[in-house]
């Protein structure tokens, strides 16, 4: 294998709900994701002896087998049915832990690297297969675009490109746990049994999207998270209160936290909104999204 390298690009959702839970314990969703131009680099230079070995430019990023890139080539090598070695750099630039999917982008991009240095290569059907394996953000990061995607957010169908707009990206200091998103969601709409909780519609989004109307989008954004994590994260309103108060035509949480992102369609009021989160020390940076 020669030696290769991608961008994986961090993912906000326009849209983030809960249609119900399994039985296994999972929740079944519903969303509409959106990569964006925010993204972390994966470099990889093969080695003969099948040892894998991962440096980063930022501390805190787990450096051994744990971590979801090293997952993926060893998903990828099982596939193969070979042991796949070699010294992977991330030049990381998505927060971390941050509902932004940067550790699903990373993954994503070794194993587009993977598929693309391969001299045999797996079908892009496989690739996408052991990409939900690792997680469900994955397949989406590779795909990228404007995506809705189903059961545990894995099952995609492609939408129309989001307009032309401009995203301001901002994320408190304080992390969330998934798990304890969810539970406090389950506290909330009791286990998502039957009749307790109505999802919300996708369809006024979907129009916008269709029409290329990005005030459309951003009146018809939604996300069942942003509720109870502003509840405890208090930096959530604060984010995005100066988002709307600065500009923004539209301003809500990703995933689950405690990321937050504003559109705009003006850049200078984009520009200003960055700058006054970095006096309120709060990590903010501009993007677009990724078609």
């Amino acid at each position: 294998m020669k030696s290769g390298e991608q961008y994986g690009f961090a993912k906000i959702n326009l849209h983030l709900d809960v249609t119900g839970r399994r039985d296994d314990g999972f929740h079944t969703v519903k969303t509409v994701m959106q990569s964006l131009t925010l993204c972390d680099k994966i470099i990889f230079t093969p080695r003969s002896d099948g040892e894998l070995t991962l440096s980063c430019n930022v501390p805190g990023v787990p450096l051994d087998e744990s971590n979801l890139v090293c997952r993926a080539v060893r998903a990828y090598s099982k596939v193969r049915g070979i042991n796949i070695g070699g010294d992977i750099v991330i030049e990381k630039n998505i927060p971390m832990a941050a509902g932004l999917a940067g550790g699903s982008a990373d993954a994503a991009a070794m194993l587009k690297v993977l598929k693309e240095i391969d001299p045999v290569g797996i079908p892009i059907a496989r690739l996408y297969g052991i990409a939900s394996e690792l997680g469900s953000d994955v397949p989406f990061c590779i795909a990228a675009g404007t995506a809705v995607g189903g059961g545990k957010g894995d099952v995609l169908r492609p939408l129309s490109d989001m307009p032309d707009c401009t995203v301001v990206v901002a994320c408190g200091k304080e992390g969330v746990s998934t798990p304890m998103a969810y539970a406090m969601l389950d506290k909330k709409y009791d286990g998502f049994r039957t009749g307790a909780y109505e999802p919300r519609s996708t369809v006024a989004l979907k129009r916008a999207l269709d029409d290329g109307d990005i005030f459309g989008v951003a009146a018809n954004m939604y996300n069942i998270f942003e509720e109870p994590i502003s509840a405890v994260r208090a930096e959530v309103g604060q984010i995005k209160e100066a988002m709307l108060s600065g500009g923004a035509i539209g301003a809500m949480m990703s995933g689950s936290g405690p990321s937050v992102f504003g559109i705009f369609t003006d850049d200078s009021l984009a520009q200003k909104v960055v700058e006054r989160l970095g006096d309120m020390g709060i990590f903010a940076c501009i993007c677009k999204p990724q078609k």
